[in-house]
């Protein structure tokens, strides 16, 4: 009866606050599973009041219940697609998708060019071509794809194996803007435009009442996340291609990771590619360290909602989609995610204080938990986990070239003998 209850309260609270919803009661009488129909224009604020209000939830029990999600998995994922888009967080997650094939000897999707302006690109504003990337040893296929690309369903799928996982990575539109505007130089753009005419409190405001002003420098910051995932920017603004074509990501998509939600998506990708705690762990990379120095008020972002309305679109969709897929774990997810904090403190402290030592024979121990393996974690790791993208692509192409040019080698010695 209590299990009914508190079901009936979660329905009764998400319906005043004006949401959709479909709620499947569980046969057994007890908590029922709730999957959430948000509308597209639906706040985040609204959707965060049920993710984080845990009273809602069923409460902390001793008995393992089981969930709509296998707990345990059976068959491991190794072949991924990952969209790295700007400013999204996506340079800590290529960090974690790269030591996953270092570790299991998998092959890299790879630009052929180890240096060079934008060498770290597998196509700079266009998607994947054969004619790009370094080529494999014959009869090998690729496992781990991580540059930054433009998504083409048709071009990922002629390259990546046919049971390749898909995973992306979106940010809040304004967070976004903020972000982008300053660390590509397009606030600074607006500044130098303005001429000392505008104060500086105004400028990004004067400049979003009519964004025809100028359209230079817009590219990190007009719909990018939008354009990133394919949609062109022709149709930025052509609302019923950009709905039909999100839900067409959707079914592509088995996983789009929240930026503002970053613990929480990992544990999620951890579930959903079968992987362990380990493989997971991350150090911050590309972060800036300064915030922007712009603030936008409410009319602001109403006229920014405007200009970059594929990228909310894209963004209030799959925030959907992404509650919906936590709450459908129900507490045993947050109490994962709780221990992972953990876990990551524990990483941090260990990587901040070993990543200086000569003697690299340290390591610390995690134990086996419900959600996963013991572990260990070795000075080796940390320095994995800090390096740069720059030189740790230089050197995966490099290795790259070396293997298929030996590769070949051997061939062609095969074949004159």
């Amino acid at each position: 009866m209590e299990g009914e209850c508190r079901f009936c309260k979660l329905c009764i609270v998400l319906t005043l606050l004006g949401l959709t919803l479909i709620c499947f009661a569980m046969s057994s009488g007890a908590v029922g599973t709730v999957i959430a129909n948000f509308p597209i224009e639906t706040s985040r604020t609204q959707i965060d009041l049920y993710l984080l209000d845990h009273s809602l939830f069923p409460q902390k029990t001793t008995e393992r219940r089981e969930s709509n999600y296998p707990q345990i998995c059976i068959k491991k994922k190794f072949d991924i697609s990952f969209l790295k888009v700007h400013k999204a967080g996506s340079t800590t997650l290529m960090n974690i998708f790269l030591r996953f094939a270092i570790e299991n000897k998998l092959n890299i999707v790879l630009p052929r060019r180890s240096k060079g302006y934008g060498f770290n690109y597998l196509g700079y504003g266009q998607t994947l071509a054969r004619d790009k990337i370094v080529p494999l040893p014959a009869n090998e296929s690729y496992n781990i794809l991580c540059n930054h690309v433009v998504y083409n369903r048709e071009a990922f799928r002629s390259i990546m194996p046919e049971d390749t996982v898909y995973v992306g990575i979106i940010r809040e539109p304004v967070s976004y803007f903020k972000s982008a505007s300053s660390y590509y130089g397009f606030y600074k753009q607006l500044q130098n435009m303005s001429e000392g005419r505008i104060p500086q409190d105004r400028i990004v405001s004067e400049f979003l009442k009519n964004t025809s002003q100028t359209k230079r420098g817009i590219y990190y910051v007009n719909n990018k996340m939008s354009f990133d995932f394919g949609i062109p920017n022709q149709k930025f603004h052509d609302d019923v291609f950009v709905e039909e074509y999100i839900k067409e990501l959707d079914q592509d998509f088995s996983l789009v990771l929240i930026l503002e939600h970053f613990k929480e998506s990992l544990v999620l990708m951890k579930r959903i590619l079968c992987w362990n705690t380990k493989d997971i762990l991350y150090v911050p990379l590309n972060a800036m360290k300064n915030k922007p120095s712009f603030d936008l008020n409410g009319n602001d972002i109403d006229n920014l909602r405007k200009w970059n309305s594929a990228d909310f679109k894209l963004y209030n969709y799959f925030y959907k989609v992404f509650i919906a897929k936590i709450a459908s774990y129900g507490e045993d997810f947050k109490e994962e995610v709780e221990n992972f904090k953990s876990i990551q403190e524990d990483v941090k402290r260990f990587c901040n204080k070993t990543i200086g030592y000569r003697d690299t024979s340290s390591f610390v121990t995690f134990p086996n938990t419900k959600w996963g393996d013991a572990f260990v974690v070795t000075v080796k790791d940390c320095k994995l986990m800090k390096e740069p993208e720059a030189p740790m692509m230089k050197r995966l192409i490099e290795n790259a070239w070396t293997r298929y040019n030996a590769s070949i080698a051997k061939t062609s010695f095969d074949t004159v003998k």
